[in-house]
């Protein structure tokens, strides 16, 4: 069962029947989100059954007969219903509240159960992407060939999450706790917020883009910290030491998502790299006079040939491939392809 020290302080209230309108709302937005309502049931049944313990052990039947007589006047007599009114009066509020203090204690000693956090990791190959939930209900996209690791429990002052990648993240809000995504030399941190990191520590560069809320940006080797609000994006490129903030797009960014690849007068290696990690190909720009070519256009469900096939329509390029073969353990290479300028075509920048 999901541990209790990751459950928001709102559902507890809404199990004493303390919640307020806004915290109604809150749980059925949360109940709504994974395997939530199965989780809430449990709780339910914890608190029933941690009611009816204590119920049991902490009666004393002689004393509460004592008292229930004491209660009523000698010669006076009562209907069965006041009777039954005053028994409850006597023995059921007291044990509700108790109830709420079992509740509380078994949240404090799941919670000190967990202290010991394991780290897990997350790998997609190249040419997939997976969904999932964080330990403390962030919600995360995961483009190819991206790994992240994170503890199964979050302890301490901040969330942190480690990323060689790129990833889509729509963070839990914890004010008292800000999530931390860390790659190489490079921190983001955020307290509840929606946002797309692209950090391959291979390609040697970093690019943080903001969809809502509010993100702070902090380069260690430059010591620079950059605060972006939504619609911009922060570029780092290691060796320059400096951190480059732009309005931008958000929407092209986080495309990769929903399956959709959008390129905006983007750098033609770029293009050509998330192409073969999208595809899970490899792609060479065998001519670098096109490297500062930048190329503009949208691709959705098209096959890797369909789209080298659109490229060499819309791009002054031609291409050639060699197909893949069979290597030991049953696994084939990857599709290698090789770009050159086409020398028949017009070197036109698109506009």
């Amino acid at each position: 069962m999901k541990e209790i020290d990751q459950i928001p302080d709102f559902v507890f209230s809404c199990l004493q029947k303390k919640a307020t309108k806004e915290e109604l709302a809150k749980l059925e937005n949360w109940l709504d989100e994974g395997n939530h309502a199965m989780l809430y049931q449990q709780l339910q049944q914890i608190d029933q059954m941690s009611f009816d313990l204590k119920l049991y052990r902490s009666l004393n039947f002689d004393k509460a007969r004592r008292k229930v007589l004491s209660a009523i006047s000698p010669g006076k007599k009562l209907s069965l219903a006041k009777w039954m009114q005053k028994v409850a009066a006597i023995l059921v509020v007291p044990l509700i509240v108790t109830c709420i203090f079992i509740l509380y204690q078994y949240k404090i000693t799941m919670s000190n159960r967990y202290d010991s956090s394991v780290v897990q990791e997350i790998e997609t190959q190249p040419g997939t992407k997976t969904h999932f939930f964080l330990p403390d209900s962030t919600e995360v996209w995961l483009n190819a060939a991206t790994i992240i690791k994170f503890p199964s429990v979050f302890t301490g002052s901040r969330r942190l999450v480690e990323l060689d990648g790129e990833a889509y993240f729509r963070v839990y809000k914890n004010k008292r706790k800000p999530f931390v995504v860390k790659s190489g030399s490079v921190e983001v941190e955020a307290l509840g917020t929606a946002f797309n990191l692209c950090a391959y520590l291979e390609d040697k560069r970093f690019v943080a883009a903001l969809e809502k809320g509010k993100i702070s940006v902090y380069e260690k080797n430059a010591n620079q910290q950059l605060i972006l609000n939504p619609g911009e994006q922060v570029r780092y490129i290691e060796g320059e030491g400096q951190l480059h903030k732009s309005p931008i797009d958000v929407r092209n960014i986080i495309a990769w998502k929903d399956g959709c690849l959008v390129f905006d007068r983007t750098p033609f290696p770029d293009v050509l790299l998330t192409l073969g990690r999208w595809f899970n190909a490899d792609i060479q720009l065998a001519d670098p006079s096109l490297e500062d070519y930048r190329y503009t256009a949208t691709f959705t469900s098209e096959s890797l040939k369909q789209v080298m096939d659109l490229l060499q329509l819309t791009a002054p390029i031609e291409y050639s491939s060699e197909s893949r073969f069979l290597i030991k353990n049953n696994q084939f290479t990857k599709e290698k392809i090789f770009i050159r300028r086409n020398p028949n075509a017009k070197f036109k920048q698109q506009p």
